[in-house]
């Protein structure tokens, strides 16, 4: 009796550790699913809007850069050498204004894409969550980012969460 006791409580501890460590995963290309939705258009035109006024601003330092040196080239025979140094320094110091713009701008765009992308970002993530919970996912791997080098079998929810955002789901994405 003793033996089948001890018998039965180590078959249900294996059943119940089996039970627990069985863990459910699922993948999703959040990429795909971030350009599908309807809110990407307009942070995508919004962002290229801002880039457009950058680069312009970019384009109109450079030509204004780029008349002073011809001015310059032209004119530098007749310049004594107090305005010669004086006309160098102001070609340097635009220049380094150009450089320190332009990277200025890059560093600007990010955060200005951060910002409008962000809200969309959260959205996404908040319904892969909830299809997660929903169907008790215990991980969810972004296929977009690479680092899955190798997985066993797991579901593609990307048709789930594209349901839960209201997207029409296209064909089948890659992952």
């Amino acid at each position: 009796m003793k033996k089948a006791i001890i018998t039965f409580l180590i078959a249900g501890l294996s059943i119940f550790a089996f039970s627990a460590s069985a863990q459910k995963l699922a993948h999703i290309n959040l990429d795909s699913l971030l350009r599908s939705m309807p809110e990407s258009d307009s942070a995508r035109k919004t962002g290229q809007g801002h880039y457009q006024m950058l680069e312009s601003e970019v384009e109109s330092m450079q030509k204004e850069y780029q008349q002073k040196v011809q001015d310059y080239q032209a004119h530098q025979n007749t310049y004594t050498e107090l305005i010669k140094n004086t006309k160098q320094q102001e070609i340097q110091d635009m220049g380094q204004r150009i450089q320190a713009f332009q990277t200025s701008a890059q560093q600007d765009l990010q955060r200005f894409n951060d910002s409008i992308t962000k809200s969309i970002i959260t959205k996404a993530k908040d319904a892969i969550k909830k299809v997660a919970q929903e169907h008790y996912y215990t991980y969810v791997f972004d296929t977009s980012s690479g680092i899955v080098l190798y997985s066993e079998d797991s579901d593609d929810i990307y048709a789930m969460v594209a349901e839960k955002l209201g997207i029409k789901a296209a064909a089948k994405k890659s992952s």
